[in-house]
């Protein structure tokens, strides 16, 4: 797991999260996409930075379908994964705390449960089964699978939509700042994006992506709650933000 701040989380918690996906995707449609921890949190974290008001339980409801609770073998185990899943969703909403944000705007606040494969990992993967060679050429970039997740949020929501404007054109650009995460690191997409989105395009990694990344998300916290501010005081004014 990357660990971006000082920040501190629970690790454990953390691992048993991830125990429990696994357990819930080996339950799952083979033929259906692979659900991770990484996609999990990426969704969790869209979500809380989201305008509509939202609960973790959207989350798994979206990712596995209604009946996901039916892959846990009793009730208590089903409590016990609530327990680590509202725990797991209260570290970030404090990590997108608003105050803080606000404060220290070139501090990271996010802690992401982002998975890296790096070559120890791969090795012992490989050695015990886990993955296969050709698995092993088809993993996704780091990062890639916690921004999928947090693109499905938005998309699910159905909520990110603004009129035309300043607003709007910088919503679609933070988002491209997260898609960007996704794209294949040998794609020409990607090459072109970093050349357009970066005075300084040499030397940007997946690594800086990642970044660029997490601190865009917390300026999409800032964002929503400035709409929503605008929203408030322009329904007072019996007008709308589009009328200005």
């Amino acid at each position: 797991m990357t660990d971006h701040n000082d920040q501190p989380i629970d690790i454990d918690n953390a691992q048993q999260l991830g125990e429990f996906i696994a357990q819930l995707a080996g339950a799952a449609d083979p033929d259906a996409p692979a659900i991770t921890l990484d996609t999990l949190d990426g969704y969790m974290t869209g979500l809380l930075v989201g305008p509509p008001p939202a609960a973790p339980i959207q989350a798994m409801d979206a990712l596995f379908g209604d009946d996901w609770p039916a892959a846990l073998e009793s009730q208590e185990q089903t409590d016990a994964f609530m327990d680590v899943l509202h725990l797991r969703w209260n570290e970030i909403a404090d990590s997108l705390d608003p105050q803080a944000l606000v404060e220290s705007p070139e501090q990271m606040q996010l802690v992401p449960l982002i998975s890296e494969f790096d070559d120890e990992t791969k090795a012992r993967l490989l050695a015990d089964g886990s993955l296969s060679e050709d698995l092993l050429d088809r993993l996704p970039a780091a990062g890639a699978l916690w921004a999928q997740g947090f693109l499905q949020a938005v998309e699910d929501a159905g909520t990110w939509e603004l009129p035309e404007g300043d607003a709007a054109r910088d919503l679609s650009l933070m988002l491209e700042a997260i898609e960007a995460v996704t794209l294949a690191t040998d794609s020409s997409e990607r090459d072109a994006y970093i050349q357009d989105a970066y005075e300084e395009p040499e030397g940007v990694d997946q690594d800086a992506l990642i970044d660029d990344m997490l601190f865009t998300v917390q300026d999409l916290r800032l964002f929503w709650l400035q709409q929503a501010a605008l929203k408030a005081a322009f329904s007072e004014d019996g007008e709308t933000p589009s009328e200005h």
